[in-house]
């Protein structure tokens, strides 16, 4: 009867071993499950805040370039501005130059007669000029000059 219960032990000892062998794989399995879980779910909380990033960045780039419009209608003034500028540069260097070095000494009504004058000559002349010589715009800018 010993002899019995022992094989029956060893049998239930067998198959407890078997079972416990089943649940570690079980086990293990759950493991690698959870573990895979956990980089889904890092992995989801990562796209998340690269999303939140994209949208704020996104946003930004909106307001900065809505605000730059109104930059390009300035910068295309300023680029005709100084076209004509450029155009106009060589009279009213001229007549600049030629107030700068010969009316100094006179009253300014005299030094606008004269410029008139001198601006007519350049016209007659066919060199390219402003039609109203003003020396601070010609020789300064009117921010420096203040």
């Amino acid at each position: 009867a010993l002899a019995e219960a022992q094989a029956a032990a060893d049998v239930v000892q067998s198959k407890l071993r078997e079972k416990q062998a089943e649940l570690k794989k079980v086990q293990d399995e759950l493991q690698k499950l959870k573990d895979k879980l956990q980089a889904l779910e890092d992995e989801q909380h990562d796209l998340k805040a690269n999303v939140e990033l994209c949208e704020k960045k996104l946003e930004r780039a909106e307001a900065l370039i809505s605000s730059l419009g109104g930059e390009k209608t300035r910068w295309t003034e300023n680029a005709k501005q100084l076209g004509d500028d450029y155009v106009n540069l060589t009279g009213d260097v001229l007549v600049a130059s030629g107030v700068v070095a010969y009316l100094g000494a006179f009253t300014p009504e005299y030094r606008d007669e004269a410029a008139e004058s001198w601006t007519g000559l350049t016209k007659e002349k066919e060199i390219p000029g402003s039609e109203v010589i003003k020396l601070e715009a010609v020789l300064g800018e009117a921010v420096k000059i203040r």
